[in-house]
């Protein structure tokens, strides 16, 4: 089905960059690692440039394939440089980026993976009671990743975090855009409504192709300072190629829950929080299904510049690569902070499993035998040095692992796969333009 060489490379291009520095966004040496610095007003214009050049040595530990060419093994180089943009006034807040990579495999037949993308997000606030929000971004890709987490690497990706995620050697276009708005009805009370939709498309496998498209609302009622009450609805459509069959699955969220977000008596700087939701998943015109979603979150930081953060999720999804609803349960961990002044350390943690399709809902445990069932988890430590406030080095190691269901809903035909590689390179951060309007002293 898909016979072009499999990356699945978060390890083959993202342990090239350096995990972001997100000890502390300000204090000490707030301006090393192309970090915000503190800022006094509410009205700013930040641009920054970026660059990453560096290299790695990969190794596959355990694969398992269908009918593809082997993961590209060995050393492997790329570059990536970026440009992002902040304004805010005081009605006006305004995002923009974008960024080019190229990743080159020197296999013994070598080549290269160039992409870029751009976008951007605004919010504007007509009224005190009244904003609104849009935003749109264009993704052209030589991967497509195939798993919920996200890739911080070279190649480019929608909505990049720090992460790890398998992946295809397979060229893709992705765009996608949202719009909302936000209303003040009381004090307490808002109501939020938004719409958004997603396109991929698949140059050399358009019965691959997808769309998503959906919108929701929420209204939420704020009964103290850390407890919030919220009934909204969600629905979200995911269509297929009609090479594929062109099947429609419908995923509805009932928005009904709590949201609870209080910083311990232990410390200010540890917070606590969670979240509930119901959803209901049907293929079009089908019987619904009911699950229990949500979220809990853990938050610590220490030593002015540590922090530590653990998180578990559950929920009901349309994931790329997979051809139907997929329900997740995954958890995540974080420790980062300064060894010395100049030197960042940042270790990350993701794991969970989950099905794909309808009827797996009632399932309490995920066995083994079930084609549907996917698991997938990783691990990396990075040490990155600050030469100059401008200029740094990194090195990285990173383990990753996953599996996916032999079921035709599942995109990729790579099954089985565990991998290791370590990096090396340096990076450099340039703030363009940086004016703030610092508030007048009223005396």
């Amino acid at each position: 089905m898909i016979r072009s060489r499999v990356l699945c490379g978060a390890l083959a291009v993202a342990t090239l960059a350096p995990a972001a520095a997100s000890a502390q966004r300000g204090g000490p040496y707030a301006g090393l690692f192309g970090r915000p610095p503190d800022r006094t007003g509410a009205e700013f214009t930040a641009v920054q440039f970026r660059t990453t050049t560096g290299a790695q040595i990969g190794q596959t530990l355990q694969a398992d394939f269908d009918q593809v060419e082997a993961v590209p093994e060995g050393f492997s180089a790329g570059a990536d440089a970026g440009i992002t943009a902040d304004y805010r006034r005081d009605r006006v807040q305004a995002f923009a980026h974008g960024r080019y990579a190229y990743q080159e495999y020197r296999q013994e037949t070598a080549f290269g993976a160039p992409g870029f993308d751009a976008g951007g997000r605004v919010n504007y606030e007509v009224t005190t009671r009244l904003s609104l929000q849009g935003g749109a971004q264009f993704v052209r890709s030589p991967f497509f990743s195939v798993m919920w987490l996200a890739p911080e690497m070279f190649g480019p990706v929608s909505g990049a975090t720090p992460g790890n995620t398998a992946m295809l050697m397979m060229k893709n276009d992705s765009a996608e855009a949202h719009g909302g708005f936000t209303a003040q009805l009381g004090r307490r009370t808002s109501l939020i409504g938004s719409a958004f939709t997603r396109h991929t498309t698949f140059a050399t496998s358009p019965e691959n192709d997808f769309a998503t498209v959906g919108g929701r609302s929420v209204l939420k009622h704020q009964l103290t300072r850390s407890l919030g009450l919220r009934a909204g609805y969600e629905r979200e459509e995911m269509r297929t190629a009609p090479e594929a069959g062109a099947d429609i699955y419908v995923n509805e969220i009932l928005d009904v829950g709590v949201d609870f977000a209080k910083a311990f008596s232990m410390g200010r700087r540890t917070m606590f929080s969670f979240t509930t939701e119901t959803s209901m998943v049907r293929q079009y015109e089908g019987a619904r299904e009911f699950r229990l979603n949500g979220t809990v979150g853990f938050e610590r930081r220490f030593k002015r510049t540590w922090i530590t953060q653990l998180s578990a999720i559950r929920a009901t999804e349309f994931l790329p690569g997979f051809i139907g609803p997929v329900f997740t349960d995954r958890g995540h961990a974080v420790l980062a902070g300064y060894l010395t002044k100049r030197l960042l350390f940042d270790a990350k943690a993701e794991g969970g499993q989950g099905v794909v399709g309808r009827g797996a809902i009632g399932q309490r445990v995920v066995t083994l035998g079930d084609r549907r069932r996917f698991i997938s988890y990783t691990g990396n430590a990075s040490l990155t040095f600050g030469l100059t406030r401008h200029f740094g080095v990194f090195g990285q190691y990173t383990y990753y692992h996953y599996q996916m269901p032999t079921d035709p809903l599942a995109l990729a035909t790579v099954q089985h796969l565990s991998r290791q590689a370590v990096s090396i390179g340096v990076k450099t951060w340039v703030s363009i333009i940086d004016k703030e309007k610092v508030p007048r002293d009223p005396r």
